[in-house]
């Protein structure tokens, strides 16, 4: 699969009906017993996917430069934008994979509300 979207929208999916099951497990651990509880747990854990992915992209928006003439591994200007293309692309990936991780998890909440009642 080379489309990055497709693949972080596949993972996405996978990673929340795999968190969508824990939170039932843990929900049945707790010993919830309505749908709004199990509502607020998948609520709550997409906020997490959310946060974590944004914070992860905001880590790499504001990068200082530092210049390279003291690296044991001396690269020209190409090489480098190349380097920082793909630190930058890499955190774009996992706020994609998380962020739609966390809005399915939004879905699966409102589904049980809308179900439940």
């Amino acid at each position: 699969m080379k489309n990055p979207i497709l693949r972080s929208l596949i993972s996405g999916s996978l990673c929340s009906i795999l968190s969508g099951i824990v939170v039932s497990i843990a929900g049945l651990v707790l010993g919830w017993k309505t749908p709004a509880q199990f509502s607020n747990g998948f609520f709550w854990a997409g906020i997490f996917f959310i946060v974590i992915g944004a914070v992860n992209a905001m880590g790499n928006i504001e990068q200082p430069y530092v210049p390279f003439s003291n690296a044991a591994i001396h690269l020209n200007n190409d090489e480098r934008f190349k380097l920082w293309a793909a630190d930058t692309l890499h955190g774009r990936n996992l706020l994609a994979f998380l962020g739609a991780s966390g809005v399915l998890l939004f879905v699966m909440a409102s589904l049980i509300l809308l179900i439940g009642e």
